[in-house]
């Protein structure tokens, strides 16, 4: 399910990028359908779209296992797997079933995940990764990719690829405007204290800094004792 951050992203993507028919959606189960966020039908409004996940649910209309997808060759125009390979148990094997599938004449896959983030168990929570290695993925099978992480260059919070087969890209991250706003809000960090990739307000810091030092202090009473 994607954030709305990366629901943006596929919509900015869409207008430097031709996104093919058909629009497959690998991991389209919906958590939580009351809140709107993570349906990404309505960006590709008339057009076929089918989505797809491990279980029944909502926002879901076929059971696909990423490892072995039981799409052709070439069936799909454009796929999206977005904030999903972390719950896949064999992510080099999901990416190259993605690439398999994708036309070899401008298909192309677009892909997502967080890295600095506690684990989430959508059923299970496996993985984390660099965009190095979601270069690495993407490289399996597809002819150009584009990847970037945002935040702390050093330890992102979050990493997106896309990859294209038979076509070049010519992506950056200025020709995507929410992500480089994203990441300008990230290196302004108006109000709030740096602390290595984390950036907190001045009262949560406060907060925690008090929960340490209450915590100490009795660790030492007990100590003495």
């Amino acid at each position: 399910m994607a954030q709305t951050l990366i629901a943006d992203f596929v919509a900015d993507l869409q207008k430097v990028v031709a996104l093919p028919d058909p629009v497959v959606e690998f991991g389209s189960f919906i958590t939580d359908p009351d809140s709107g966020v993570g349906d990404m039908r309505p960006l590709f409004a008339g057009r076929p779209f089918t989505g797809t996940d491990m279980r029944n649910g909502p926002g879901v209309d076929r059971i696909e296992d990423l490892r072995a997808l039981s799409f052709a060759d070439g069936e799909v125009g454009t796929a999206l797997c977005l904030d999903t390979l972390e719950h896949c148990e064999d992510p080099p094997q999901a990416c190259r079933e993605l690439a398999r599938v994708c036309s070899p004449d401008g298909g192309v896959a677009v892909i997502s995940s967080v890295m600095l983030f506690g684990i989430h168990a959508y059923p299970n929570d496996y993985f984390r990764f660099t965009p190095e290695g979601f270069r690495a993925l993407l490289a399996q099978g597809f002819d150009d990719v584009w990847v970037a992480g945002l935040g702390d260059p050093n330890i992102p919070m979050q990493v997106v690829g896309v990859g294209i087969r038979g076509s070049v890209l010519d992506l950056s991250l200025d020709r995507l405007p929410s992500l480089a706003a994203a990441q300008a809000r990230y290196d302004a960090a108006r109000g709030k204290v740096r602390i290595g990739p984390l950036h907190v307000s001045p009262r949560e810091l406060a907060r925690a800094v008090g929960r340490d030092l209450r915590r100490n202090a009795a660790q030492r009473i007990r100590f003495r004792a």
